[in-house]
């Protein structure tokens, strides 16, 4: 049978870390290929998990607590109202969302290089052009803000950028952020801030910031990586009240499970976690970083990130393979475009494997 399928999908070859393999994964002994918090969740999420119920479950979800914390959360000085937030199954979803709406022949999107392979694939998949600006390989891959800036013109539907980026896991400063979004705004130009990894940096960085002035921005969020709450399928979608009435038209209004709304809202109420966690990662990255620079050099990265990119000096070897070989998962920068199979994106492990983990590679640094 000729299915009538869109030819931009069946000719697309997907660029994807993110698979399921039906469970039949090895776990490795050190598992750094995860974006998730190597310190759990919050206490007050883990008690409101053992305290789900069977009417959570069986009923439609109606909890309408979780946007009003989201709103508490970036504080009164950001001015969020419900208006400004749309519930997601996680930032991927938020992708999802926003590319189909800003879908229309001809589309344009602007990206960078390396960043979040599934959107580069999402955008492919749908039909856009998609272009993307490398990060400086000369600058130890740091963001090339002038180049981004040179590369935008009123042809583009939009620009994504992930803050903090994946996998270098670098933070890019909020006012560089800003002259982006004011350069597109006077374009006609709509950028995607994607703050998957946005709670591991200090909270005045994030694009929320930016909605009161700039109509023209669109902030991701999940609760997969820094609340560590990947298997509930949460995000949220932050932007202008009128993009947000549009993004709903394609949204399924019972994308988040009850129990799944009322534990992210309770992981919220925990103002004491993430500080913690971006301290505790800080502490132990700082050492890891300090510790290479021989065979393996650690791309432009900010220390409470979890995930940073290394880059082995043998451009034919396979980094990950060796990694593998000594019981480390990690995800192959051959995932990851402009990226080869000697780099890799390494997550801190939980913190009883750090030692171990910081032994193997100052092994594979000097042999």
């Amino acid at each position: 049978m000729q299915y009538k399928l869109r030819d931009s999908i069946v000719s697309q070859v997907k660029i994807s870390y993110a698979k399921d393999d039906g469970g039949h994964h090895q776990q490795p002994a050190i598992d750094c290929s995860a974006g998730s918090n190597p310190f759990s969740m919050p206490d007050a999420a883990k008690k409101a998990i053992a305290q789900a119920t069977v009417s959570q479950v069986n009923l439609y979800p109606h909890h309408s607590g979780l946007k009003g914390a989201i709103c508490r959360t970036f504080g009164p000085a950001i001015g969020l109202s419900e208006q400004n937030v749309l519930l997601t199954a996680g930032s991927i979803d938020g992708i999802y969302v926003v590319n189909t709406a800003f879908l229309r022949d001809g589309a344009r999107v602007l990206g960078i290089c390396p960043q979040f392979s599934d959107y580069m694939s999402h955008a492919k998949v749908l039909g856009y052009d998609y272009q993307a600006v490398p990060l400086s390989v000369s600058d130890n891959w740091a963001f090339d803000s002038q180049a981004v800036l040179d590369a935008l013109d009123s042809s583009l539907s939009l620009v994504y950028i992930d803050n903090p980026n994946n996998p270098t896991g670098q933070i890019i400063p909020l006012a560089t952020l800003r002259t982006i979004a004011d350069t597109a705004r006077d374009k006609g130009v709509c950028v995607i801030i994607d703050e998957a990894y946005g709670e591991f940096m200090p909270p005045e960085n994030s694009a929320a910031a930016l909605l009161k002035d700039c109509g023209n921005v669109i902030v991701l969020r999940t609760f997969s990586k820094g609340w560590g709450l990947a298997g509930l399928r949460a995000g949220y979608i932050l932007a202008a009240p009128e993009l947000i009435e549009v993004f709903e038209k394609l949204s399924n209004p019972y994308v988040i499970s009850e129990p799944a709304r009322v534990v992210c809202e309770a992981a919220m109420s925990d103002e004491a976690f993430l500080p913690g966690c971006r301290q505790s990662i800080a502490a132990r990255k700082s050492v890891l970083c300090r510790s290479l620079g021989h065979k393996l050099k650690v791309a432009r990265t900010d220390d409470t990130v979890p995930i940073c990119l290394l880059v082995h000096e043998d451009t034919g070897c396979d980094l990950q393979q060796m990694l593998e070989e000594q019981g480390v998962g990690v995800v192959s920068g051959s995932d990851f475009l402009s990226l080869g199979s000697n780099s890799v994106r390494l997550r801190l492990p939980e913190p009883s494997q750090f030692d171990a983990l910081l032994a193997i590679l100052q092994k594979l640094d000097r042999s």
